[in-house]
């Protein structure tokens, strides 16, 4: 009864985690303006609420060694759970050129910072400020490699979309599209009051999850870095999971691998950079020998596959094999 008490409470936690976050997300975009700049400087930052907010509260509640591998889980969601299911769902993902010149080589980047960062079993303060200015450099040049248009919500997620510099804005995707529609005409007063009260559960949310997430750890007797590393980690990439598949409904099929590159870069660099801030983060058992190896192994496929120019559901099932093989790992099923 006690493990059904708390396993209710750790998926409403996350139920109102993401709700937050895409609350506060539409509502942070009507506070700084319909301005296309805007929008670019403030998307990254939205698309990673979820995992920053959990990141944050791990931190806060004394628990630093769940932060990475919340940060390490979610990574890997996000290239072998999101893109395998994506490929299998579309048949087949095209890869743009811009992926391939812009997207993979900064996804190997913040890999590289993140595991020199990382290697000798912790991340200090001194780092994650390397970590957080990698990501500030790599959104400013992303930022002013052209001049975006002006645009509307539907633009992220409709054809016609063709702005450079949309590689940010693609980390939003779906997730807050209908929340900065329905925002467009509110006042500013709401906008910030949303705002806050979004935060205010965000916060709340994450606490509790990080709670609920400690207490069934100890009742089924499994460490907690390792349920943080799939459960929690799973949840903070469930939003791209959603957003990639209603994507692919509407044929966008070229949107959505930038979707998974970017976020991923946005964990690595901007939540354990930001985290690292608070605390030094601790690399666990679990996250060092099994975590790291196999996000290294995830992203190494996914900037190969790339290179083809497309992935097909065959590669797909590939990924999504190797997903449940870091599940099994991480559980110590075999």
């Amino acid at each position: 009864m006690e493990l059904l008490i708390w396993s209710v409470i750790f998926i409403v936690s996350l139920v109102a985690l993401l709700k937050a976050a895409g609350w506060f997300g539409a509502a942070a975009a009507r506070i700084f303006g319909l301005a296309a700049n805007s929008r670019f400087a403030a998307a990254p930052i939205a698309a990673a609420l979820p995992e920053l907010a959990l990141s944050l509260a791990a931190v806060l509640a004394g628990r630093p060694e769940l932060a990475a591998a919340i940060v390490i889980g979610s990574s890997i969601a996000n290239i072998l759970l999101v893109v395998g299911l994506s490929a299998v769902a579309a048949k087949s993902l095209p890869v743009k050129r811009e992926q391939i010149d812009l997207d993979a080589p900064l996804l190997v980047a913040a890999l590289a910072i993140f595991y020199f960062a990382a290697r000798d079993g912790e991340v200090v303060f001194w780092e994650g400020a390397l970590m957080a200015a990698a990501f500030l450099a790599c959104a400013f040049f992303v930022l002013f490699r052209g001049r975006p248009r002006e645009f509307t919500p539907r633009d992220i997620i409709e054809p016609g979309f063709l702005a450079a510099g949309r590689n940010i804005v693609e980390i939003v995707g779906v997730r807050f599209s209908r929340g900065l529609e329905s925002f467009s005409g509110k006042s500013f007063g709401a906008a910030v009051f949303l705002a806050l009260a979004a935060a205010a559960l965000l916060a709340l949310a994450a606490n509790f999850a990080i709670g609920s997430l400690d207490n069934i750890a100890a009742i089924i007797m499994i460490p907690g870095a390792a349920l943080a590393m799939a459960a929690l980690a799973l949840a903070g990439a469930l939003p791209e999971l959603l957003s990639s598949l209603e994507i692919i409904r509407k044929r966008r099929y070229e949107m959505m691998l930038g979707n998974v590159f970017a976020s991923t870069t946005v964990n690595l660099l901007l939540v354990c950079g930001i985290s690292a801030l608070f605390s030094p983060l601790p690399l666990g058992r679990e996250v060092l020998n099994i975590g790291l190896p196999f996000f290294a192994a995830a992203a190494g496929l996914l900037t190969v596959s790339a290179f083809s120019r497309k992935i097909n559901d065959g590669q797909g099932m590939m990924f999504l094999f190797l997903y449940f093989l870091f599940l099994a790992k991480v559980f110590n099923l075999f």
